[in-house]
């Protein structure tokens, strides 16, 4: 009982410790830095003003974009880290589904639950396959009420 107190609270400590991680990241050249929280969402863009001058919006956006994907994969491998013990403790304990009979396993309880898809639709999809059967409204006068909003 004493090993599952103690990983109570490691648990504990890496929950406070995870939920105050932050990464950034630098691109073009330092022109652009992007830093993230433990999530990996962005919380602070700065852009070095030649760069509004001498980069396209293009290539200053994928910059940007690639610079927070940066920032989000350090935040993630120092997750990763803050979770690493208690991953090995965890390993070491016996599974609830070991100490009772008849409980089933969770990671067979999730591996039979079906999965979202890790991709999103081809950018090349017309949309006609996610919106089949609509109805197009019919054509009215439009009035005042209408282009108010």
């Amino acid at each position: 009982m004493g090993d599952l107190n103690a990983l109570v609270g490691q648990i504990s400590d890496a929950q406070q410790l995870a939920a105050t991680l932050t990464a950034t990241a630098t691109g073009l050249d330092g022109r652009i830095t992007v830093s993230v929280n433990a999530r990996g969402i962005v919380t602070d863009v700065l852009i070095d003003e030649d760069a509004l001058t001498q980069v396209t919006g293009r290539d200053l956006g994928s910059a940007i974009a690639a610079t927070a994907r940066e920032a989000a994969a350090d935040v993630d491998r120092r997750m990763a880290a803050v979770w690493q013990p208690i991953n090995e403790g965890r390993e070491k304990m016996p599974l609830a589904s070991d100490l009772f009979e008849g409980l089933p396993k969770v990671d067979d309880i999730l591996a039979s639950m079906a999965q979202p898809p890790n991709s999103s639709p081809s950018p090349t999809t017309t949309g006609d396959e996610y919106f089949e059967n609509v109805e197009e409204p019919a054509a009215q006068r439009s009035s005042f009420q209408d282009r108010a909003w």
